[in-house]
């Protein structure tokens, strides 16, 4: 079994790398807004009784 070989040029790298951080930036807003979301809902699930 050979490894597979890819060759990608310095230019397809580099917009493979902007896509990535396109694609990545709702998801670390999204974690970010679940972050502070997060103590405030605490909050209400201990308010919350138990069903």
């Amino acid at each position: 079994m050979s490894p597979l070989q890819i060759s990608i040029t310095p230019e397809q790298q580099t917009a493979l790398q902007e896509r990535l951080v396109e694609a990545w930036q709702p998801l670390i807003q999204m974690r970010e807004q679940l972050l502070a979301a997060a103590p405030v809902l605490r909050q209400r699930l201990a308010v919350t009784p138990p069903q």
